[in-house]
């Protein structure tokens, strides 16, 4: 079976685009929010899920949550320490 070199040539065009504008995107709307509101946007986007995966059960929900709290406070003390080393990411 032969490779269709147009057809491969036209698919690889379209990711190429794809590509292109998926960046252009992430360049235009850098910034756009503040870590604390891309982080509250993240946390509800997490509760959709858990909305409309199988039920939980209030502890394993409440606890999920927490950790993902926690987790954020751990990048925020990561973040104050590079700052004051110096070091960006």
């Amino acid at each position: 079976m032969a490779l269709d070199k147009e057809l491969y040539r036209r698919a690889y065009e379209l990711h190429r685009q794809s590509n292109e504008f998926e960046f252009i995107d992430r360049v235009q709307n850098a910034g756009k929010f503040s870590p604390a509101e891309a982080w509250r946007q993240y946390v509800n986007l997490v509760e959709l899920c858990w909305k409309l995966s199988p039920e939980q059960n209030n502890w394993q929900r409440d606890q999920e949550l927490a950790d993902l709290e926690n987790y954020y406070a751990q990048l925020q003390r990561l973040e104050a320490w590079r700052r004051g080393r110096g070091k960006t990411t």
